[in-house]
């Protein structure tokens, strides 16, 4: 069996077993609701897409389960003193990084999915329920899950760093929600100025395809786990001595 699925396995369901992660789940579905809802009582009267509204949302509140989901593992491992034992196994440094991500962002996309399900049954409460396209949600979507997927690799070194479970957490909570601020247009002074190339994943959900956005997520995505595998490689070495 692929040694990457068997980790993948194992830490999907140690954390869908946790009924604390069931309570995120429910947190961050009333989260982003709340912050849905007010979002459109504050547009009231302006033209905007629904479904650039609520991927806006998502990520405001996304740091929520990244930051829960990522921030135990390495950290746990680290206090409980099974990362030794993990990795002198036969299974190589990226397999172990990739394992790991692959579970905390499968179960962050699972809480995605949970708190878009309830936008359609939102708008059919509304009278007169509102229309959306629902290629252009698809497509909001999308960059909300290549984001999930970048802040996932963050918290992923971010725990791999830590000694213990609540640093990771509060780092990476702080790290991926001032991330969101700032893409999400919350602060465009500090954006037009100090961010030379701004890009919006809401912008997907308008129908604008900007490939600066995937190049970005993709590109970061990828050398966060290349440094989490090189750190991961050197405690290897420096356990073998």
């Amino acid at each position: 069996m692929n040694p990457v699925f068997t980790i993948w396995r194992r830490e999907s369901k140690s954390i869908l077993r946790s009924p604390v992660a069931w309570c995120v789940f429910a947190g961050f579905v009333a989260a982003t609701g709340i912050r849905f809802t007010t979002a459109l009582r504050q547009a009231e009267g302006s033209v905007e897409s629904l479904a650039a509204v609520l991927c806006t949302q998502l990520l405001l509140t996304l740091c929520i389960p990244v930051a829960f989901f990522t921030m135990g593992l390495f950290a746990t491992e680290k206090s409980t003193g099974t990362l030794e034992t993990l990795i002198t196994a036969p299974v190589t440094d990226a397999q172990i990084v990739m394992g790991k991500f692959l579970a905390a962002c499968s179960t962050i996309w699972i809480a995605i999915a949970f708190a878009t399900a309830i936008f359609p049954i939102t708008l059919k409460l509304a009278t007169p329920p509102p229309t959306f396209s629902a290629l252009s949600l698809y497509g909001g979507l999308i960059a909300v899950a290549l984001h999930a997927a970048s802040w996932c690799a963050l918290g992923t070194l971010i725990s791999l760093l830590s000694k213990h479970q609540a640093p990771a957490g509060v780092v990476t909570l702080a790290a991926t929600l001032a991330w969101a601020t700032i893409t999400t247009d919350n602060l465009p002074h500090f954006v037009t100025t100090l961010v030379p190339i701004h890009v919006d994943a809401a912008d997907f959900a308008r129908g604008i395809i900007d490939t600066r956005y995937l190049f970005a997520a993709l590109s970061s995505l990828l050398f966060l786990l290349f440094c989490a595998i090189r750190i991961l490689e050197s405690r290897r070495w420096s356990s073998a001595k």
